[in-house]
């Protein structure tokens, strides 16, 4: 006659999850604002262009803007900017305008700043803003294209990474997997909520390193939702072989 208790059920979940995908996707994507900034400057030159000499003032204004998008996304993608890194670069900065302020007080700063920009006249046409953004879109179209065929798929019981049009697939061990999540650039993470995933399958040696993993911070809630799923269930089951053992 059994004497243990009824083993406790399982906790729900909110969401049953039988597979988790995960996509490393091209640095390219991060260019979207500079797409965005010539869908923008094109159209608002093509409807309040005007007269070409009427409007210049308005040229010279879309044209600052969409090169200052197009310097600050570029910088962006060149470089890696962590958190302490972002930090002393906007301290750095704050300590050149102060300084600036101070060398004003003495000699004409600003005013010769002022004058070095006003001898720049940045100006496109509507043509270039719009053949710039066809061509970032076109790229991500590809980009979308071929991250369809190339990604990763986290089960319950293994890793698939398939890879090619012909659907090439490498198996590895998901039981006892370790997983961790790394933000490495923080601009990067406000563009797209993008991060690194590194996955330590215990049968491999090396590590397996996602970059530019989109929505880092909802794929890990959902990577860590399955595999305590998965440690909780084995712990019940071996619970309940304990408990019919000792009832007998």
């Amino acid at each position: 006659m059994a004497t243990g208790s009824t083993p406790a059920p399982r906790p729900p979940r909110k969401k049953d999850l039988d597979e988790i995908i995960v996509r490393s996707w091209p640095k390219v994507i991060f260019l979207y604002p500079v797409m965005i900034a010539g869908v923008i400057c094109g159209t608002a030159q093509a409807i309040w262009g005007g007269n070409p000499d009427e409007s210049l003032g308005f040229k010279e204004t879309l044209g600052l803007v969409f090169f200052a998008v197009f310097c600050l996304n570029l910088l962006v993608i060149s470089f890696e900017f962590s958190r302490f890194k972002t930090l002393a670069i906007f301290f750095f900065f704050v300590a050149v305008f102060f300084f600036l302020l101070y060398l004003n007080t003495r000699w004409q700063v600003f005013p010769w700043l002022v004058n070095l920009f006003d001898a720049f006249h940045i100006t496109c046409s509507s043509s270039f803003y719009f053949a710039t953004a066809g061509y970032l879109l076109l790229n991500f179209c590809g980009v979308f294209v071929t991250t369809r065929f190339n990604y990763w798929k986290i089960r319950s019981n293994e890793i698939l990474h398939k890879e090619g049009f012909l659907g090439d697939v490498k198996r590895f061990p998901s039981p006892n997997l370790k997983m961790t999540k790394e933000i490495s650039d923080v601009f990067e993470f406000l563009l797209l909520g993008s991060g690194r995933i590194v996955l330590y399958p215990t049968s491999e040696k090396q590590a397996i390193v996602l970059e530019h993993v989109l929505r880092v911070n909802a794929v890990e809630r959902a990577t860590q939702e399955l595999l305590s799923a998965i440690a909780v269930e084995v712990e019940s089951h071996q619970d309940s072989e304990e408990e019919e053992t000792v009832g007998g």
